[in-house]
């Protein structure tokens, strides 16, 4: 069953230290506060707490409910590093999907998108929230924003899924100045349970 999910910020103020607004997701599991840099996601059934301070697009600091912090980093292929410790591996690419080039939508008028590759992610809808933010950070890219991957988890998990599987199909134009992402989120094994799927276009230069 295909779920009709719409993510808009529920509040925006200005902190009272810095001029950053601040955006609000309030889900049926999750609630999500983002500032500027710092995203902090609260488990409502177990109230239960994980701070994500980015320092740059790589790293950053995430902080448990119990004080703990460590060193994150991911990297260009989306592995994520705890302390220097690789704790969540790069998803793998599907080179067999290669043949798929069936013809895109235009995104300039002469240009038609080619398709490059499939990767496959999979990634926790339960367990505490130090695992789950980790599963949000291997993203690559995060398609939009960071509420886009919260929500999506959150129904994922409204559907009883313990797993949400993801299938990113990557497409560029002809001179590379354009690339094309299309997500599509599973709530099982077998693709059958489409959450959502969401598209990104990101230019080069």
């Amino acid at each position: 069953m295909l779920m009709s999910l719409t993510v808009q910020p529920l509040a925006t103020y200005a902190s009272e230290t810095e001029n950053t607004p601040t955006e609000s997701y309030d889900g049926e599991n999750f609630i999500a506060t983002q500032t500027g840099n710092t995203l902090v996601i609260q488990d409502k059934k177990t109230g239960e707490t994980v701070t994500i301070d980015m320092n740059d697009e790589e790293n950053g600091i995430i902080t448990s409910d119990d004080g703990t912090t460590e060193n994150i980093h991911r990297d260009e292929e989306g592995n994520v590093y705890v302390n220097n410790e690789l704790e969540v591996e790069a998803p793998p690419i599907d080179i067999n999907e290669g043949n798929d080039i069936t013809p895109q939508p235009q995104l300039l008028k002469a240009s038609k998108w080619i398709y490059v590759q499939t990767t496959k992610y999979n990634t926790t809808t339960q367990g505490n929230m130090r695992s789950l933010a980790l599963g949000i950070l291997s993203f690559m890219p995060i398609t939009g924003p960071i509420f886009g991957i919260v929500a999506i988890i959150d129904a994922a998990r409204s559907m009883g899924a313990k797993t949400l599987y993801v299938r990113v199909k990557q497409y560029r134009t002809s001179g590379y100045q354009f690339y094309k992402y299309d997500s599509y989120y599973y709530a099982n094994a077998s693709l059958t349970k489409l959450v959502k799927k969401t598209s990104q276009t990101k230019r080069m230069w």
